[in-house]
């Protein structure tokens, strides 16, 4: 019983913790995690669903939408 009202804290205070992240407009953990440590992984967790599409459709080179991103991480961010 212990193990059921555990979970169910702890879901209720992660969808919490979403829903609020998610109505100021920040990424998501995952991305938020990958750019704090880093890696060969970060352009993999980019949701920048413009970017993608224009490359699916091939109206903007993979390159093109790599520099877009980085620029994107650069821009400074108000806590």
């Amino acid at each position: 019983m212990k193990f059921l009202l555990a979970l169910a804290i702890g879901v209720a205070g992660g969808y919490y913790l979403g829903f609020s992240d998610g109505s100021e407009g920040k990424p998501s953990i995952v991305t938020r995690l990958v750019e704090r440590v880093g890696g060969t992984s970060r352009g993999r967790v980019a949701n920048d669903i413009d970017a993608t599409m224009d490359r699916l459709d091939g109206t903007a080179s993979a390159a093109d939408s790599a520099k877009a991103a980085a620029r994107k991480r650069a821009k400074p961010r108000t806590p």
